[in-house]
């Protein structure tokens, strides 16, 4: 029975050998594989029978060791979408966009962009065109999971969901200004009435970035005053005319001339108007009827005498004038006209003033705050609250050292980056920096005892647990690595030394078989 035996021993040898080679195979070709963990082989002994305490030993047999909680080599990358784990953990992910599917596990950082659900925009001129959103996966397509900061701020106990991050993901998103902090330095040698301004920008409430002017005018020795200037919405012009007089049987041949913009209509009365509001209503109609002048500003009544003129365009000034001649030489046919503008044409509106007061070692008395009550010519508004306690008067130059603020506009993404936490970092088109999402940490009590599936990637078993979804930093599981890759965790040199001692095992097994089989062989010749 020994010498049969050996063939059972050996061939278990050369089998739990040809299992460690597999193995050692495998890990040599994904050594440039990224987040790829190695197996390693290890050996137990079987025994074939235990009798009064004594054992024959029935030869070994392999098991897989895997190596999911050794760090992998990390290595630098030029691409923004890289991102290593240093630590314990994995990237969330799900099978499906809307979190439905399967949840997926993996180290392996080397991020893309997939595009998944048509969208549409405004293109060049206002157009609509129909484009593609874009969701961050790993390089299988599986989507990576994390949460979206609101306001500033990311909660991190919900759900986590898949994370868009084409140009356009963020358009509806900004934060009107609310705050701010200013510095500057007013000469205490300027004259009264001199006057200093200084442009400063805050977000509106539609997440438009807007310009507002500050006028800081001198009043006394240790006092100024400060306006604000703003875009306003364009109104349209309204100009009021009275024309006083009465008109009779009398008065044929009196002209009354209107004027507008340089442009002019006469009406001549023919002795059958009762009142002076019939020479109106023939003004109105020979002005609403002149294609130059109706193009500038349309004419209506009113009553008394009442005339108004209104600008078609909105932002538009008008210069607008009556006059009247009286050719029959009667005192009391003689009109007269006044122009009241009733309405700001312009585009632009100065605030009221606020008194501004310094101490006398310069430092500012009093208001320490400034509220920038605006409306702007988009319909936006802003009731930021500006710092003034920086603000002081120096004899020297009209000197702004610094000003500060809160919010941020509505803007394209151009690119995002990562942090060290986890922080997907927007940078926009008006030149700002925002946290947009942190990506969320899956660890696991066993990660050794993961299911390995297609892709380089895992699956949570009975032994693994479930689990655990955190964030980067939170108990110290781990930080994230910008621009870094993770690589396989095997070492060239140790699986080639493992090899030969694999391959040296082998053949001495093989060595054993053989010899069994030549003894057995003169074994069986004996019997001759």
């Amino acid at each position: 029975m020994a010498l049969y035996g050996a063939f059972s021993t050996s061939m278990l040898g050369m089998m739990s050998q040809s299992r460690a080679l597999h193995n050692t195979s495998v890990n040599i070709a994904n050594i440039n594989t990224g987040g790829y963990k190695g197996t390693q082989t290890q050996f137990s002994t079987v025994l074939s029978r235990s009798l009064q305490n004594v054992s024959d030993s029935g030869g070994v047999r392999p098991k897989d060791i895997s190596t999911v909680t050794k760090q992998g080599n990390m290595v630098s990358s030029e691409a923004s979408t890289d991102v290593a784990i240093s630590g314990k953990g994995f990237f969330v992910m799900n099978t499906a966009q809307d979190g439905t599917g399967e949840a997926i596990y993996g180290r392996d950082g080397s991020l893309e962009i997939k595009t998944v659900n048509d969208i549409s925009v405004t293109g060049t001129g206002g157009t609509t065109i129909t484009t593609k959103d874009g969701f961050l996966t790993d390089k299988n397509g599986y989507f990576v999971q994390g949460w979206a900061y609101t306001n500033g701020t990311v909660t991190t106990t919900g759900t986590p969901q898949s994370l868009r991050v084409d140009q356009f993901a963020f358009l509806n998103q900004f934060e009107a200004t609310t705050t701010a902090d200013l510095g500057l330095n007013l000469p205490a040698g300027d004259t009264v009435g001199n006057i200093n301004q200084y442009d400063i920008g805050v977000y509106d409430s539609l997440g438009v970035a807007q310009t507002v002017k500050l006028n800081f005018t001198k009043t006394a020795p240790l006092s100024w005053n400060v306006t604000t200037t703003s875009s306003q919405i364009p109104v349209a012009q309204v100009d009021s005319i009275t024309i006083g007089g009465t008109v009779g049987a009398g008065d044929a041949g009196d002209t009354y001339q209107a004027t507008i913009n340089g442009n002019s209509v006469t009406y001549t009365t023919t002795g059958t108007e009762a009142t002076i509001d019939d020479v109106v209503a023939g003004l109105v109609n020979a002005v609403n009827t002149n294609p130059t002048i109706s193009a500038v500003a349309t004419a209506t009544a009113g009553a008394g005498g009442a005339l108004t003129f209104t600008a078609v365009t909105a932002g538009t000034a008008l210069t607008s004038s009556i006059t009247a001649t009286n050719v029959a030489g009667v005192a009391d046919n003689t009109a007269s006209a006044t122009t009241i503008v009733t309405a700001n044409a312009t585009s632009t509106s100065t605030s009221a003033a606020t008194a501004i007061t310094f101490n006398a070692d310069g430092t500012i008395a009093s208001p320490t705050t400034f509220t920038l009550a605006e409306t702007f010519a988009n319909g936006g508004t802003s009731a930021a609250v500006v710092d003034f306690s920086k603000v002081t008067q120096f004899y020297g130059d009209f000197l702004p050292m610094g000003y500060s603020k809160s919010g941020f506009a509505s803007a394209n993404m151009k690119s995002f980056n990562f942090d060290e936490v986890g922080n997907v970092v927007g940078v926009f088109e008006d030149n700002t920096f925002r946290n947009i999402y942190q990506l969320s940490l899956g660890v696991f009590t066993n990660p050794n005892a993961l299911e390995a599936v297609n892709g380089n990637v895992y699956k949570p078993t009975n032994d693994s647990g479930a689990a655990t979804i955190t964030t980067a930093g939170a108990e110290g599981y781990a930080s994230f690595s910008p621009n870094t890759r993770e690589l396989s965790n095997v070492d060239i040199a140790e699986e080639f030394a493992n090899m030969m001692t694999t391959q040296t095992a082998y053949n001495a097994s093989s060595t054993v078989f053989r010899t069994a089989d030549e003894m057995t062989i003169v074994a069986r010749d004996l019997k001759r």
